[in-house]
């Protein structure tokens, strides 16, 4: 664990805390258990909804790519041949990210929003029902 100011910054957690957070939203993600991760860096193995496989080195700065494989650190660290080498494309969220690689990410967290939103409106019903019997038998 690394202090930086006031702020720590425990990759380990973090890294749990976004695995459970878009779990349900691809085929796969966990921690790498052969790349070296430290106090400031880790990286994460995520297999999206559409198969396709990435590493993804987690920082301070943020979430970035760098390969297209489970396990590895590509030497260019870019996946785009578009892109210059010197420019890096770093995620500041998890989201990000899976909204760029995988499409059906953003369908499955709609469909998931809807389910409690759903969810809610059903409690919320139940909760009025059971308030207008209470007035009924008074």
């Amino acid at each position: 664990m690394q202090e930086v100011g006031d702020e720590v910054f425990n990759c380990i957690d973090e890294a749990n805390a976004i695995i459970n957070d878009v779990k349900a939203h691809v085929a796969e993600i966990a921690i790498s258990s052969k790349l070296v991760s430290s106090a400031t860096k880790i990286y994460l193995n995520i297999r999206t909804i559409e198969s396709a496989t990435c590493c993804v080195q987690v920082t301070g700065r943020g979430f970035k790519i760098v390969s297209s494989q489970y396990d590895t650190i590509d030497e260019d660290n870019s996946l785009g041949s578009d892109a210059e080498p010197e420019e890096e494309e770093i995620f500041e969220t998890p989201y990000a990210l899976l909204d760029k690689i995988s499409p059906r990410y953003v369908e499955s967290f709609g469909n998931k929003l809807c389910q409690q939103l759903r969810q809610l409106q059903q409690m919320r019903t139940e909760f009025h029902e059971e308030d207008e019997e209470e007035e009924d038998d008074e």
